[in-house]
């Protein structure tokens, strides 16, 4: 009985595990549409690529690309939206951040 529990614990656990992804680059530029609240920032990928535009939810959020930005500050953008899968074309434009992201290295 405890081999049968423990068997299903483990199924549990794999099947809540979130698909995540981690794009490190430099901001490539920041925009902000009249019709938009936030900004969007666009990432030139490590290793070739740019990024797809990503919506900025916080004002916190945005005085970090700001900065990263300025300074040409390598960023590390972890998605933890289970449906992005990676950097290049993995998300549609615009669509708002959940994650993290981190300035410098």
């Amino acid at each position: 009985m405890k081999k049968i529990l423990l068997m299903v614990s483990l199924l549990l656990l794999t099947n809540v595990a979130n698909a995540t992804v981690n794009c490190t680059g430099t901001i490539r530029n920041i925009y902000k549409w009249d019709n938009f609240e936030t900004l969007s920032m666009r990432l030139n990928l490590d290793g070739g690529g740019v990024s797809h535009y990503i919506s900025l939810p916080t004002k916190s959020d945005e005085s970090m690309a700001l900065m990263a930005f300025a300074s040409k500050t390598k960023v590390q953008v972890y998605w933890s939206a289970e449906d992005v899968t990676t950097c290049i074309n993995g998300w549609t434009h615009n669509r708002k951040f959940k994650g993290y992201f981190v300035v410098g290295e």
